[in-house]
């Protein structure tokens, strides 16, 4: 009984106990608490809001172009299968919940327990800053000064994000690489355009992960790559402070680098990262399947089929400058199954894109608003009354002590008479 109080005492203590981050961690922190904060700017939200009108008008056209084909098929004339409606919603709850498990996995390594909630508002709320910033920049930086703000370690804090993004990233080029060979070889089953544009961003992606790749096992070459990268932009005039933009870059390397090693070393918690997002990958690319079974009809034969037009639609779209590749994703989702969804590609398409999309944006801005009004409030709360407590515990320790000193004089002076 004793030793598990004393376990209780030491995680109640560790949880409150925050770890000094060093001069280096503390930059990058304010680093990326200003990016945040730009994100959060009136100019920003103006920008993000353009891009979400843009978006909702390149579906309102595509629906507006289908709307006057023949075939059209009204809402009220859906046949929609119950059952596989039913698959498609557990399908999401599955895929949120193992969206949860790499972050969750790394916080509780941090913090030595498991801290679920902190790990789901974490995920989702740089779900919401990925699709409402170009190329999804936004999300890395937020997750960063979210964690800390809810005590996770400033060095777990960094580097957890990072190393998730990491992880994505070869997971993605695995699956994309074998479904553009699929694809390739049965180049008459897909649209034209779209593997074209699809073979545009698996090149965008390699060449991004090859780098971060190389730059993480090379020191010495990695410094020099990014020196000659760097004066070739400052003469293009698009880096205009090459000290400020090479300072920035190694440190962003050198997290890289200490990250991998890390990992390296730790074979469970490497294969753990890599088959956790691989089975959400697999599990995001499923629901185009699961909408043709709700809205057409139940046919095996098309899952393989349907899972790699899933992902040559996010390779098209990935090197698109916009927020959640607004309308090369409909675009393309559009010319690759309106043959598969007769007179129902429209409401498909806007399945697919609230899924895959929208809904994020809804559990973004519905847990930055639940933190906002409530949840930030409820957690320096709890905080201060675990920290009460811990000086309570503290305290009787002491008297303890104390009493025990004391007993132990009293009874040398009745020894000594």
């Amino acid at each position: 009984m004793k030793k598990v109080e004393e376990k209780d005492e030491k995680v109640l203590l560790d949880e409150i106990v925050e770890d000094s981050p060093s001069e280096e961690s503390k930059k990058k922190i304010d680093e990326y608490e200003q990016q945040v904060a730009v994100q959060k700017s009136k100019k920003k939200k103006i920008w993000n809001l353009i891009f979400f009108i843009f978006n909702i008008l390149i579906v309102g056209a595509i629906i507006v172009y289908n709307v006057f084909g023949e075939d059209f098929t009204s809402f009220g004339e859906l046949q929609i299968n119950g059952w596989a409606f039913l698959i498609l919603i557990l399908l999401f709850g599955l895929i949120l919940y193992v969206d949860c498990l790499p972050i969750s996995y790394l916080v509780k390594k941090a913090c030595k327990r498991k801290r679920f909630g902190v790990s789901f508002k974490t995920t989702f709320c740089g779900r919401y800053y990925d699709a409402i910033t170009p190329m999804a920049t936004g999300g890395q930086p937020f997750q960063v000064t979210y964690l800390m703000s809810y005590n996770v370690p400033s060095s777990a804090a960094l580097s957890i994000p990072i190393a998730k993004m990491f992880f994505m990233q070869l997971t993605w080029f695995f699956i994309s690489f074998a479904c553009l060979i699929f694809s390739f070889t049965n180049g008459g089953m897909y649209n034209t355009y779209v593997s074209i544009a699809s073979y545009i961003g698996f090149i965008c992606n390699f060449v991004v992960l090859f780098v971060n790749f190389f730059l993480a096992v090379s020191k010495s070459t990695g410094r020099k790559i990014v020196v000659r990268v760097l004066k070739l932009l400052q003469k293009m005039k698009i880096v205009k402070d090459y000290e400020k933009q090479y300072k920035k870059t190694t440190a962003y390397i050198e997290d890289y680098q200490n990250i991998m090693i890390q990992y390296m070393k730790s074979i469970k918690d490497f294969f753990f990262m890599f088959f956790t997002i691989a089975l959400r990958t697999i599990l995001i690319y499923t629901i185009p399947f699961v909408i043709y079974c709700m809205l057409v009809e139940v046919n095996f034969a098309y899952y393989g089929v349907f899972f790699i037009m899933g992902v040559l639609i996010d390779l098209a779209a990935s090197f698109i400058p916009l927020p959640g590749g607004s309308g090369m994703s409909e675009i393309s989702f559009n010319a690759m199954f309106a043959l598969y969804f007769p007179g129902k590609v429209v409401w498909a398409l806007l399945i697919y894109r609230f899924f895959t999309y929208y809904v994020y944006l809804l559990l973004g801005a519905g847990i930055s608003t639940y933190d906002f009004v409530y949840g930030k409030r409820k957690y320096q709360w709890i905080r201060k009354r675990r920290e009460l407590q811990s000086e309570s515990i503290e305290f009787k320790q002491v008297q303890i002590q104390n009493f025990r000193s004391e007993r132990a004089l009293r009874r040398r002076k009745q020894a000594t008479r």
